[in-house]
């Protein structure tokens, strides 16, 4: 069930942000073909969030983007696209992390790791959801309220220990190359890192694996997998939760939050590093509190 709809964007687009929207468009189509009529699952795409309860060092309201969302009765599944026209690497940093490097033109670049980014996505969004639990979950049942409140969760049903799986999709133009015998993480979710195209049927299998968990009766032991649920109503108010309540600054100056103030040098360096990783202006512009045409002056003084 597509619950929000891709929106094709609009507007003067340079290259690289047309790539960016090329892999998202991408993605959001294998997901509509495999999923839009599934009433189990929910998509949901081009997600954004404010929330001034997770507020970033100035003190302005924290940011959260999300390119495709799915949530089904066991938990998310957050995707981050990348565009790759050439080959993208990946290898284990040697401390339990991963580094990734983009190729183009025959040079090679470091990026920052899509891995993370959808690491500290899903702690945005958990903490979101967890803050309006009660508006979402219902309680424990008489049999698990004990155990519950000798966990400390009380009563109330939350999303503390709801999987968010991570999933990087590579556009179907590009290669991944896995150096070293680099392997995603599988504990305690498996992460996913694959070509756009066969992101859905991992999807899919990953929640057969939590069916499978959920399964009193099953025979193997699957880890964590199915031991958090939600009903089949909560799914749905979950999924309108997270379509609904957007900020969505416009570009004219008048909403633009910090229009007319000086750059730090933390935004710069971020606006160059996101800028570099693929957004486009309108989401640069979401992202600082600013109008695109702020953002089309600033890079344009960064790069001279």
């Amino acid at each position: 069930m597509i619950v929000r709809p891709y929106i094709e964007p609009t507007g003067s687009r340079s290259k690289c942000e047309r790539a960016g929207d090329a892999a998202e468009e991408q993605m959001a189509h294998y997901l509509h073909t495999k999923f839009h009529d599934d009433p189990e699952v929910c998509v949901l795409h081009q997600l954004r969030f404010e929330d001034a309860d997770q507020p970033k060092r100035d003190g302005s309201p924290g940011v959260c983007q999300i390119d495709h969302l799915v949530v089904h009765r066991w938990g998310f599944f957050l995707v981050e696209s990348k565009s790759v026209m050439e080959e993208v690497r990946v290898r284990s940093d040697g401390d339990g992390g991963d580094e990734w490097s983009r190729t183009y033109r025959g040079k090679q670049k470091g990026m920052p790791s899509p891995i993370r980014q959808a690491r500290r996505q899903s702690e945005f969004l958990r903490a979101l959801l967890e803050r309006h639990r009660s508006e979402l979950l219902g309680r424990f049942r008489l049999g698990f309220r004990t155990i519950a409140k000798i966990r400390g969760d009380g009563d109330q049903r939350g999303f503390r220990f709801a999987p968010m799986q991570l999933v990087v999709a590579v556009s179907d133009n590009g290669r991944i190359r896995r150096l070293d015998g680099w392997k995603a993480p599988e504990k305690p979710f498996r992460v996913i890192v694959k070509k756009a195209d066969l992101v859905p049927e991992a999807i899919e299998r990953e929640l057969d694996r939590h069916r499978v968990g959920a399964n009193l009766l099953h025979v193997k032991p699957v880890g964590e997998y199915g031991a958090w649920s939600m009903e089949a109503e909560e799914i749905s108010e979950v999924a309108k939760f997270l379509a609904g309540p957007h900020v969505d600054p416009s570009a004219d100056s008048s909403t633009a939050a910090n229009h007319g103030k000086t750059w730090s040098p933390e935004d710069s360096r971020e606006l160059l590093r996101l800028h570099e990783d693929g957004w486009d202006n309108v989401k640069l512009a979401k992202q600082f509190g600013r109008t695109p045409k702020a953002i089309t002056y600033q890079l344009g003084r960064l790069a001279g």
